[in-house]
């Protein structure tokens, strides 16, 4: 169990891609993950440290004073449009991993085997690719427990790489408030690289007109 607190809520302000938005307050640091969920609505998770949470004073206040609260704090980042609740309660991430995938003809997949935060937004993702894999590995006409077995070997190192990524960058939101004296530039390049998936140079080749400004912006 993570020490952040978060909320799940959804919205009808529209972002069109994956949006991460910091907002400073009396209470301390709180971060945003927002994503156009369909056609007319977005989902918008709120991220903060327990001592922020407890400042705001966050577990005394209803779902109505809650949902009040941050969409005040994300006013602009909003538009004015207000935060829409799904029996939705403040919760802390659950780090799941397992040393058995499997019992007998039961085999784990998606989060019941593996979490991951989800600020890299790869949950989802990795449940289908667990499923395929499995299908895989009984099409190609093994017994139960070796198909278990060649699943495991096939999966674990991919599993394992993006869990790797995701503590990396659960580990930087828990500690956002350090990196919040940083200037807009070096605060995003700290974002973009947190998971250690991307470095300096893969940004390069990605993007050479913000590398080129994040480097100015360091003279």
């Amino acid at each position: 169990m993570r020490t952040n607190k978060y909320i799940w809520y959804g919205t009808h302000q529209l972002f069109h891609g994956l949006t991460l938005t910091f907002s400073e307050s009396a209470a301390g640091v709180f971060a945003a993950h927002s994503y156009k969920f369909d056609g007319t609505t977005s989902t918008f998770i709120v991220e903060c440290d327990a001592e922020t949470w407890r400042r705001a004073n966050l577990a005394g206040m209803s779902d109505e004073e809650t949902r009040a609260y941050l969409a005040e704090i994300f006013d602009k980042d909003l538009g004015g449009h207000a935060l829409l609740s799904n029996n939705s309660k403040w919760i802390n991430f659950l780090l799941v991993k397992n040393q058995y995938w499997s019992h007998q003809n039961v085999v784990l997949l998606g989060d019941a085997l593996h979490t991951a935060h989800f600020s890299i937004g790869s949950g989802t993702k990795l449940a289908l690719e667990d499923a395929i894999a499995l299908y895989r590995c009984f099409a190609q006409g093994l017994d139960v427990s070796a198909a278990v077995q060649e699943f495991e070997r096939v999966r674990k190192p991919v599993i394992d790489e993006y869990q790797q990524a995701a503590y990396e960058s659960l580990i930087w939101f828990e500690n956002a408030k350090d990196y919040m004296h940083l200037e807009p530039l070096p605060f995003a390049y700290s974002l973009m690289t947190r998971s250690k998936r991307i470095d300096y140079d893969n940004l390069k080749r990605r993007d050479p007109k913000f590398i080129a400004a994040y480097d100015k912006s360091k003279v």
